[in-house]
């Protein structure tokens, strides 16, 4: 029998959440603004990730309303993405904010959260992917 060779990468899991017009973004440490969320925990499924990580990095309580985009990219720099990250991302309603904002991101870098008008992202640095899943999501939903 033949031995078959799988593909195996990371699956980040973001989100897309609006309020007032307006969409959230996070600073990563290659001076990118990206959607908020992270890795899939053993046993999470995606739409539990994203609420979960939303909660942990904007202190917003959310509900998930629909898959967006998914994207595979290699991030040559990274850790554990150098081969390729699976990245879902997922729209999700803001509920009510209940926290405050991470200030500590992943292996200790500071973290920055923003939000800006749909007009404001082509001013940003920020992956074409991202830009798109946002216009789409605010397309179809706002």
């Amino acid at each position: 029998m033949k031995k078959l060779n799988t593909y195996t990468i990371p699956i980040s899991v973001k989100g897309i959440v609006f309020e007032d017009g307006k969409v959230w973004l996070r600073k990563n440490e290659r001076n990118e603004w990206e959607l908020p969320g992270g890795k899939l925990d053993e046993g999470e499924q995606p739409e539990q990730t994203v609420v979960r990580e939303i909660r942990e990095e904007l202190g917003f309580e959310t509900e998930v309303i629909d898959l967006i985009n998914a994207f595979v990219r290699k991030i040559p720099a990274s850790l554990d993405e150098t081969n390729g990250v699976l990245t879902l991302v997922y729209l999700c309603k803001l509920l009510k904010k209940t926290g405050v904002f991470e200030t500590q991101g992943e292996a200790n870098m500071g973290a920055a959260f923003q939000n800006f008008s749909l007009d404001g992202l082509t001013k940003l640095n920020i992956i074409p992917f991202f830009k798109t899943s946002i216009e789409k999501a605010a397309h179809h939903y706002l």
